[in-house]
């Protein structure tokens, strides 16, 4: 028994012996390396961030400055829009947005019009009376990016002072203005051609008819049309009741206008940059 281990551990250190004692020639060449495996699945993209304030959009401010000695403007309409709308045409009748904007002040109508056309894209009613030989308050619009290159502006507000008389912008070019750049307008007057230019304390909203016992929410509006031309044209300027009592010179007797109510174009300047 003993005999037979020994000789079985005699082998086994034989063995060991000559495999440790073998070189590199008694190795086989190196095989072939195996094929690269395929690419894991890709995992799920993240979420877009959101947009910050006004993100991919074009952001513009509007300011209005009235030129005029005595003319209060009343609150105004601030239109951006595509080409393609208009809130007036000269020679043509006013639209009843114009007509309630030019007797009574109130542009709410005008803005209404605009929104009704495909081609509105933001707008703001200042919502304060503009005094004279002051600038107004700042107002911002917000319009899509992509419609940045073809952009109108319209503005209407009246001349409180008058009958039917307004000032402002219709449908000028605003298109493709960079970042920063600013573009200034000065205004002519219009008469939207719904009202008489009687200049009486019971035709006349402003102050000037106010100051004289009339005027008020009641000399406003009038849906009757008794202006015999009945369309929009430029305004030829209040007549007041300076030299009423000379049959040699004009002027109106019953006109609650004096000579500081008068007005010459430009009658407002507008200005509008682009912040975004």
């Amino acid at each position: 028994m003993n005999n037979s281990i020994i000789k079985l551990s005699t082998l086994l250190l034989m063995s060991a012996l000559i495999t440790a004692c073998g070189d590199d020639g008694d190795r086989g060449p190196q095989g072939p390396a195996g094929e690269q495996g395929e690419a894991g699945v890709d995992g799920q993209d993240g979420q877009d961030g959101q947009d910050g304030i006004n993100g991919n959009s074009a952001v513009y401010t509007v300011q209005i400055t009235n030129l005029t000695h005595g003319q209060p403007l009343a609150p105004a309409a601030v239109i951006l829009h595509e080409s393609g709308f208009q809130s007036f045409v000269d020679n043509e009748p006013a639209s009843m947005g114009i007509e309630v904007m030019a007797e009574g002040g109130d542009p709410s109508m005008v803005i209404e019009e605009a929104m009704a056309s495909t081609d509105f894209l933001d707008a703001v009613n200042s919502g304060a009376v503009l005094p004279p030989k002051s600038v107004g308050d700042i107002q911002t619009l917000v319009v899509p990016e992509l419609d940045a290159d073809d952009l109108k502006l319209t503005v209407t507000t009246m001349l409180v002072n008058t009958n039917d008389g307004f000032t402002g912008l219709n449908a000028a070019d605003v298109s493709n203005m960079t970042v920063g750049e600013t573009k200034t307008f000065m205004t002519v007057t219009w008469d939207a051609g719904t009202e008489k230019n009687t200049e009486t304390l019971s035709t006349i909203p402003g102050p000037a008819a106010a100051n004289a016992g009339g005027g008020g929410a009641s000399a406003g509006y009038d849906p009757v049309r008794d202006d015999l031309a009945d369309v929009v044209r430029l305004h030829s300027g209040v007549v007041t009741s300076a030299n009423s009592d000379d049959a040699s010179k004009e002027g109106l007797a019953m006109s609650v206008l004096s000579e500081a109510h008068r007005f010459d174009n430009p009658t407002s300047r507008i200005v509008i940059t682009r912040t975004r």
